[in-house]
């Protein structure tokens, strides 16, 4: 095969290529999208943020807050066939709704598992990720709640939380979004130890963090 013809069959390879991992820089989902989720995707642009969290295929990640799945759906296909999310919630109904939804979509590595407040109920050290979002100020005692999860989490496993920022946008008092300094007190109590704080989101701001005494 000549050098051209054989340039062009890599390159008609290369969508079907990166089709399973797509997810990575595309903005568009091979899932449904419903109407609420799509001004939420706009302040909070799922791709950015797994890229941001380091997000990778293969990875164990345990989401707390997951409700009826508005970034479930993006984790599990970037963890892909390999990787597995446990979509955590106190709200059944919510997680009813997600199960109903991963149904339709034909995505089988999310499991479902029913919380209490202060404990996500996930099996004890599977997990490389803790994610939240848009859950941490609403928990009754989001610090509590971090503690009983620390032991779902690998030696090296990291934690990320997506907050509002007061310190960007004035949410108002009954809001409650927790600062950049309380944030770091809280996870210090909890047992962990902040690595870094993403900025880029305009309302939002990326908190990760790793138990506290455990490997770089």
């Amino acid at each position: 095969m000549s050098p051209q013809p054989l340039r062009a069959a890599v390159l008609g390879l290369i969508p079907v290529l990166l089709l399973p991992i797509g997810l990575s820089r595309a903005e568009d989902p091979p899932f449904e999208i419903e109407q609420w989720e799509k001004g939420l995707n706009k302040r909070q642009p799922p791709v950015r943020i797994m890229d941001a969290i380091d997000l990778r295929a293969g990875m164990v990640v345990g989401e707390i807050g997951a409700g009826s799945g508005r970034m479930t759906l993006w984790l599990a296909h970037r963890v892909g066939e390999t990787g597995r999310i446990y979509a955590n919630d106190i709200d059944e109904e919510a997680l009813g709704k997600l199960e109903r939804r991963c149904q339709k979509e034909e995505v089988s590595n999310v499991k479902i598992v029913l919380g209490e407040s202060e404990n996500p109920r996930f099996p004890d050290n599977p997990l490389d990720l803790l994610f939240m979002i848009n859950v941490y100020h609403h928990a009754d005692d989001p610090v509590a709640l971090l503690r009983n999860a620390r032991s779902s989490l690998k030696p090296e496993g990291r934690l990320a939380i997506v907050e509002c920022d007061p310190g960007k946008i004035d949410w108002g008092e009954e809001h409650g979004c927790t600062g950049a300094g309380e944030m770091t007190r809280q996870l210090e109590r909890a047992g962990y130890e902040t690595i870094r704080i993403e900025s880029f989101l305009n309302e939002d701001s990326i908190y990760v963090a790793r138990p506290r005494n455990s490997a770089p």
